[in-house]
């Protein structure tokens, strides 16, 4: 069903009603110079979701575009943004922007910041192989029921992610079994989404599921997300209909639910990477 060019058409137009959503919220950024904290960390989200859809299209989107056009000279001016937390629950996401998608270093910005796997990850290219293996037993361990949380998926996919590059290459993992554990933790996570009404984590998992496997069918988690998208082109945190226009806070969900289309259209990897190698 994902490959029929009905369906892939009603997708395409669900990202780019979305996209235009997110246009709005881009336009009422700041300049460069004005931005903070807060709103570095958005802009690094909506950065790194443009790259990883114009790699799955294989051209830029509109997207990213509207992100170069609201930011001419460089993304994020000060590379010290998201790091100055210390808790390292928001540093991958600043340190994988500035690594893969600037030339920016942000090592020296990091030096006695909290270094989380996802962390390093972000840092090192291609992954050296005490890292690799500590994120592979990461992705193999099972979370408890009892300790699932959107924070704790989220987490779960970023390091899938970064082991993936994003989708431009396969994991050289040092066990064949990582790959259906993980594929397993996934259908797990996707479940308990499905059961909290969670979208962004079910989103992440429409995307992750896609990453271990591109001929995973992803249509019925797909729905739950297509039918949430609110008549302003935003999703919302939880699963279901609604009519209301939303704020920043729906800026997650949303960039997530764009990932996980366009993984859903796509299927593979079809861009570039210059500055990152790519597996045989």
């Amino acid at each position: 069903m994902t490959h029929d060019p009905a369906y892939r058409q009603l997708l395409t137009l669900i990202g780019a009603r979305s996209q235009q959503w997110l246009r709005s919220r881009i336009d009422q950024l700041p300049v460069a110079a004005d931005l903070g904290d807060n709103f570095a960390d958005d802009v690094t989200e909506i950065a790194v979701a443009a790259y990883i859809c114009s790699g799955l299209r294989g051209t830029p989107v509109p997207l990213q575009q509207f992100i170069s056009n609201r930011f001419k000279s460089r993304i994020i001016p000060n590379p010290k943004a998201g790091f100055s937390r210390g808790s390292g629950s928001a540093d991958w996401r600043s340190a994988r922007l500035f690594k893969g998608l600037t030339d920016v270093d942000p090592t020296p910005a990091l030096s006695g910041a909290s270094m989380f796997p996802a962390d390093r990850a972000s840092l090192v290219r291609p992954l050296e192989a005490a890292l690799l293996a500590e994120a592979e037993e990461m992705l193999r361990t099972p979370i408890p029921e009892e300790r699932l949380t959107d924070q704790a998926i989220d987490t779960y996919a970023s390091v899938l992610a970064l082991c993936y590059c994003f989708g431009m290459e396969r994991p050289r993992f040092a066990s064949a079994r990582t790959y259906g554990d993980a594929f397993s933790n996934c259908l797990r996570f996707a479940n308990w989404a499905e059961r909290k009404g969670r979208l962004m984590p079910l989103a992440q998992m429409c995307y992750c599921l896609c990453l271990i496997d591109p001929d995973h069918d992803v249509a019925p988690m797909l729905a739950d997300i297509i039918s949430s998208q609110r008549p302003d082109g935003s999703f919302p945190a939880r699963i279901g209909f609604g009519t209301a226009d939303q704020d920043n806070s729906a800026l997650r969900p949303t960039l997530a639910a764009l990932v996980a289309l366009h993984m859903a259209i796509y299927r593979r990897w079809h861009g570039s990477q210059p500055n990152l190698p790519i597996a045989a």
